[in-house]
Order: structure tokens, then C-alpha cells, then sequence
């Protein structure tokens, strides 16, 4: 009788943990390249992310940037289709208003992926939503690079006990050198 109860327990554990158990799919998103943007009032600039979905299936990607007001930002698509395994690259552009305050903006990139799905009857889907940060400095003027003149190795000065020892090692291979040839002519 308890092996009887045993296998029922073992029964609906199992039956549970194969409703609860869900296919393990992951998106990955970069954050917007270049990554130390900065900008002047009036500027514009162009710049990118990449999309890599890893599931079986492809994937219907939207994005949108919050946080970066009254920075203007532009996709040069809404939506992009990322196939199983792939790695789609989206390109855009920010912009800086004229009258835009000098200020470092903390923005978020969010990319939201759902999977392609065909079916004949009713079904869900669940859709991946991803933040990655998205930093763009506008700043006053564009600094100067300081370019330093790379000086010349000075030569190293040779002291005087180095150049005697030097002669020294000299005179003695001469003289080795000499020996030797004198001893195999015999």
C-alpha cells in the first residue's frame, strides 16, 4: 500500500515539474557603440547596437530609448526580424537640440523580442524585455587633445670603467683567437 502511495506522490511530481518547466531561451543586446558619446549643442552623430538571439525560433525585435529628453533619437528601422543564432546590427541616430542643457543623460535602450509563432488554435507567447544604458554627454566645446612631442631616448653615456673592461674583453678574444689559430697550424 505505501509503494502504491509512493508512486502516485512520484507521479504528480513529475506531471508538475514537466507544466512548470519552460524551453530556456536568452536575448543579448550591446549597449549603443560608441560608448563615451559626446556631443556639442547642434550635433548630430550616429551610432549602433547589436541584437544576438539565441531560441529556435526568429525573433520580432522593437526598441525604444526613455530617458534622454529633449535629446532627439532615430532608428533607421522600428522593428527588425533576428534569426535563431543570429546577431543583427540597428543603427540610429542622436541628435542635440540648440537650446539642449549641458549635462551628462542617462537613458535607457529597451529592446523588447518575441518569438515567431505559427498556430492553428489559440496560444501565448512570452515576450523578452531587455534595458541596457545608454549615456550621451552634451558638453560645452569639444576639448583639445594636448599633443606632447614624444622626446628622444637620450644615449646612455658610457663610464669610463665600462670602456676598459670593454677594451680589456676585446684585446683578450684577439689574443684567444690568435692562440688558437697559432696551435692548429702546428
Amino acid at each position: 500500500m505505501k509503494a502504491l502511495n509512493f508512486g502516485k506522490f512520484g507521479l504528480i511530481i513529475f506531471l508538475t515539474l514537466l507544466m512548470t518547466i519552460q524551453t530556456v531561451s536568452s536575448l543579448g543586446v550591446t549597449q549603443p557603440i560608441p560608448i563615451d558619446l559626446k556631443l556639442l549643442r547642434g550635433d548630430a552623430a550616429r551610432f549602433y547596437f547589436e541584437i544576438q538571439a539565441t531560441m529556435d525560433s526568429k525573433q520580432y525585435c522593437t526598441y525604444s530609448v526613455t530617458g534622454l529628453d529633449p535629446l532627439v533619437i532615430s532608428f533607421d528601422k522600428k522593428e527588425v526580424v533576428v534569426n535563431a543564432g543570429d546577431i543583427k546590427n540597428i543603427y540610429g541616430t542622436v541628435s542635440v537640440p540648440i537650446d539642449a542643457p549641458i549635462k551628462t543623460y542617462d537613458g535607457t535602450l529597451i529592446v523588447s523580442c518575441k518569438p515567431h509563432v505559427e498556430l492553428e488554435a489559440s496560444g501565448s507567447v512570452i515576450q523578452q524585455t531587455m534595458g541596457v544604458k545608454f549615456v550621451i554627454d552634451v558638453i560645452e566645446k569639444l576639448e583639445e587633445r594636448v599633443v606632447r612631442e614624444i622626446p628622444e631616448k637620450e644615449k646612455p653615456k658610457v663610464s669610463p670603467l665600462s670602456l676598459i673592461l670593454l677594451i680589456i674583453v676585446l684585446i683578450l678574444s684577439i689574443v684567444g683567437f690568435y692562440l688558437t689559430r697559432k696551435k692548429e697550424r702546428k
